[in-house]
């Protein structure tokens, strides 16, 4: 075994103990002075470290507090919001807490576009993109709604197979699944990771990665792993920190599965990037920031992340 491996495993156990600290009495993280959305990663933080008791003291508030009758949760808002509930579906998922996550990933299956692609919020909006999408697809897959992660993962390499330049990376479309570029924008906007800069969105396309190998586990099918590894083959042209970047940990962790699936040591060399790239980042207390903020809401969002990814990366790499 690597010998890196238990020194991933050894920061993610840290980073736990001090997320613990910040959890309050009725099992929630909402303080007066943060927004009420700061726990989604924290019940798979916790049930991946060994704390199932702290991850559903957490559900518990979870269903008294935000569980609405339709499966929604009603505390996050319209920014990302399916990205976080699906947080909350897998987590919950994993703790085998069916009464909560089976209504919501009935929610998350009505937020499906004609494309594929998954909507920020039931209501609709003008564009979907990889982040919603690849994440309530991944719920989807844990919930056995495999078709449903299917037409996301159709959409995800849609969305590859329209990029029209190798220095961009485009992650808006259309609800009817046309890429948004400059010169067709969608909703007014084509946003991309521009492989000339530094502190991009890798996230965007590492997502898209991580599902669609995911997916590949789940159903056997060459085209999602070859769609992954697509992603990643793009991901290698971007900027010098695109495994050194907090923004990097969802293609670090696709990465990780990608090594597991094919053993290629580029994909291993990259998760090991990134994850050594958190043991120098880390606050000795135990927690994880943002190069450009410290405040504790960040703090508590990426502190549940990266405990999440560290303990993915070293089993994907264990195995």
């Amino acid at each position: 075994m690597d010998p890196k491996l238990p020194s991933y495993v050894n920061a993610a156990n840290r980073g736990v103990e001090w997320l613990l600290s910040q959890q309050n009495a009725d099992g929630s993280f909402i303080r007066e002075d943060l927004q009420a959305d700061c726990y989604h990663k924290a019940i798979a933080a916790c049930a991946l470290t060994g704390h199932p008791i702290a991850a559903n003291r957490l559900l518990n508030w979870i269903k008294a507090n935000d569980l609405q009758p339709d499966g929604r949760l009603r505390h996050f808002d319209a920014g990302l919001a399916l990205y976080k509930t699906a947080w909350v579906c897998q987590g919950a998922h994993r703790l085998g807490r069916l009464d909560i996550s089976r209504p919501v990933l009935g929610y998350i299956l009505r937020c499906q576009a004609p494309c594929g692609g998954f909507y920020q919020l039931v209501e609709g909006n003008p564009y979907v993109e990889p982040v919603c999408t690849s994440w309530a697809a991944v719920a989807a897959i844990h919930g056995g709604a495999i078709e449903a992660a299917e037409r996301a993962a159709e959409c995800m390499i849609a969305m590859v197979d329209q990029q029209p330049d190798p220095s961009r990376f485009y992650f808006w479309m259309s609800p009817e699944g046309q890429l948004a570029t400059e010169e067709s924008p969608v909703a007014g906007a084509a946003p991309s990771v521009d492989a000339t800069k530094t502190q991009q969105a890798y996230y965007c396309p590492g997502i898209a990665c991580l599902f669609l190998a995911k997916l590949h586990m789940a159903t056997g099918n060459a085209a999602y792993l070859e769609g992954a590894q697509r992603l990643f083959e793009i991901s290698l042209g971007f900027a010098e920190d695109r495994y050194s970047y907090p923004t990097a940990g969802k293609s670090a962790v696709g990465a990780a599965t990608l090594y597991l699936l094919t053993g290629d040591e580029r994909a291993k060399a990259a998760a090991c990037e990134f994850a050594d790239y958190l043991l120098e980042q880390q606050n000795p207390e135990g927690w994880w920031a943002n190069p450009h903020n410290q405040e504790l809401l960040t703090r508590l969002d990426h502190t549940a992340e990266f405990i999440i990814w560290l303990s993915e990366i070293a089993g994907a790499l264990a195995g």
